[in-house]
């Protein structure tokens, strides 16, 4: 059994009574999940042609590293009878904070579905009772503190130095992002014309909110309340009203904020907003779910206009219509590369694998090199091979490639032209220095780098390690890793490199290991090791499935070399039960029972 109910707003009254839906899976059985999922939303693509265009944007928002919910599709069944393709859309709630973010017990906040009291991040006094219309507090309602809320709004309306307290309360390169996505698709049925559709996580290790994206199935300019003129010249400094929307009109009137936001939206433009990356995946969407939107009889549109809209406008009854996706991006794109120019905004060269590298780290280092504070810690080098500075503000380190951007770099880290960077690897993101929120695993896992977007910028994978030893690139900067005696913000030459496999016994067979511990408990400890061995290199490929066969999660896909590998799973995010986890080597093949217990 599970929960549903109707939802939405303007999207409830569609024509043919298809209905938005709600399901919870939890509602009736506490522990019940759906592929790890307490709850999900089945949209109906009110006032979309094309069924699309909530499931492009918020694609686009995963591949340029906004933090949004996923989306599919659902072809959904009624007591049996067919009820049409919706699109499938994660829920906001604790389960998408922890694959999210490192933990979720902050408040989570979400905005006001109405518009006669938007969420418009205005300042109405110090009693929290003054934004219990304004706001919905979902989690911990029975503490129902509001002093991080109110104290967010004190700052961002009150405040006369925002430039350095704001990115103090929120984390700023965050919305720049989720901003310039909603400015680039003309996505104005949000904070910055509505004042809504967006969710607010106060985030307890660094004490800033995240800013969520929510319910863009109004994209692609399909929004008309108070927005006159063409969508697709819509100003890059776009506010409906800056008296009432403080977020973004005190950022515009930052020299400083503004130009960060403008240099974010001109790389995320750059990267992931233009027609040669959107259209192919248009055409593979619109491929996949024709057969379904043809069989759709309560859609809301006809099936040549679902082909017409593709590329066309489409009257729709309200303002000037149903843009065309791709004629829409087409003059989106050129407008917003006139505007940029226009303010002279340049965009700096993307990060290219290999410019900043992972050059040398010590995940076990009991009494070698001590950080400022005189404690010895786990570290990690990094090592910058062009021949200027780089700017790492807003750039990520993690040790878990489920959650590449588990610690982000503070603003105004750079890192010199052929100069090296420490991380310290030890949680203790207080004290003063670069301190990630993670440390390393001696028995072996991963470090992975990232850029602004989340986007791979350098990796590496490794083993067990020894105490006191370093892993180190050799050549310098370029080279494969191997164990040396630390060279610590210093060249790698080689020299210092120590020969572990002379005599060393390599594994005779390839053979994968029973997970330890194993069952390991979901509420307790929900991590797990996995150690496989190699006797020759081979293309490895690792996955965990649920009992059913369905793969939950690639944990290894790539070459690797004769030798003994360990690494950590985390299971977080899924519910209790037996999962299985298979290892293809070469010919070689492996499947292996675990236990999630609660």
């Amino acid at each position: 059994s599970v929960g549903v109910r109707f939802k939405g707003n303007a999207s409830y009254d569609h024509p043919n009574n298809k209905k938005p839906l709600r399901l919870g899976f939890d509602e009736y059985a506490p522990a019940q999940r759906w592929d790890g999922l307490k709850s999900i939303n089945l949209n109906n693509c009110y006032q979309d042609p094309t069924l699309m265009r909530e499931k492009l944007h918020l694609d686009f928002c995963r591949e340029a590293g906004v933090v949004a919910p996923r989306a599919n599709y659902a072809n959904v069944y009624l007591n049996g009878e067919h009820w049409g393709l919706y699109t499938l859309v994660e829920q906001i709630d604790k389960t998408f904070l922890d694959t999210r973010f490192p933990e979720n017990d902050g408040n989570l906040y979400k905005s006001n579905d109405g518009q006669e009291l938007p969420s418009d991040l205005l300042w109405y006094g110090a009693a929290a009772s003054a934004y219990y219309d304004r706001y919905e507090l979902k989690s911990n309602e029975a503490v129902n503190d509001w002093s991080d809320l109110v104290s967010f709004l004190e700052v961002l309306n009150n405040s006369t130095n925002l430039d350095n307290a704001l990115g103090a309360k929120i984390n700023l390169s965050s919305f720049y992002k989720a901003l310039a996505a909603d400015i680039m698709f003309v996505n104005l049925d949000s904070y910055v014309n509505s004042g809504r559709n967006y969710y607010l996580y106060h985030n307890l290790r660094d004490k800033k909110f995240e800013w969520i994206v929510w319910d863009v199935n109004l994209s692609f300019g399909n929004f008309f309340k108070g927005v006159p003129g063409r969508k697709d010249e819509l100003s890059v400094l776009y506010v409906a009203d800056a008296a009432s929307r403080p977020l973004v009109s005190k950022i515009q009137q930052s020299d400083k904020l503004k130009q960060e936001y403008l240099k974010t939206l001109c790389q995320m433009s750059q990267d992931y907003f233009s027609t040669a990356r959107l259209f192919p995946q248009i055409d593979s969407l619109a491929n996949a779910i024709r057969p379904y939107v043809y069989a759709d009889t309560r859609k809301q549109f006809t099936n040549a206009q679902f082909e017409t809209n593709l590329t066309t406008d489409v009257a729709t009854g309200l303002g000037s219509g149903a843009a065309g996706l791709k004629s829409f991006l087409t003059l989106r794109e050129a407008n917003l590369k006139a505007q940029l120019a226009d303010l002279n905004v340049s965009c700096a060269p993307a990060l290219k694998r290999g410019d900043v590298v992972i050059n040398e780290f010590m995940a076990s280092n009991d009494s070698l090199i001590a950080d400022p504070q005189g404690e010895y810690e786990d570290w990690i080098e990094l090592y910058n091979n062009t021949a200027h500075d780089v700017d790492l503000s807003a750039m990520y380190i993690s040790d878990n490639e489920l959650r590449p951007t588990k610690w982000q770099f503070p603003q105004n880290t750079s890192i010199p032209a052929h100069g090296y960077l420490i991380v310290w690897a030890d949680e203790d993101s207080l004290q003063s220095g670069l301190h990630a929120n993670f440390k390393l695993s001696a028995n072996g896992e991963s470090i992975r780098l990232s850029d602004t977007a989340g986007a791979i910028v350098d990796s590496v994978h490794f083993g067990p390690q020894t105490a006191n030893v370093a892993m180190a690139r050799v050549p310098n900067g370029t080279g494969q890793f191997v164990k040396q005696t630390a060279t610590f913000t210093a060249h790698n030459s080689g020299s210092n490199a120590i020969n572990e496999n002379a005599g060393a016994q390599m594994p005779e067979q390839f053979r994968l290991a029973q997970n330890h511990p194993n069952p390991f408990s979901r509420s307790v400890a929900p991590v797990t090791t996995i150690s496989y061995e190699l006797p020759k290199a081979a293309f490895v490929t690792l996955k965990v499935y649920d009992i059913l066969g369905k793969e939950v999660v690639t944990l290894v896909q790539r070459q690797q070399g004769a030798g003994r590998y360990t690494l950590r799973f985390e299971a977080k995010s899924l519910a209790a039960g037996l999962y299985l986890y298979k290892l293809d080597a070469g010919e070689f093949v492996a499947i292996k029972k675990m236990v999630l217990a609660k």
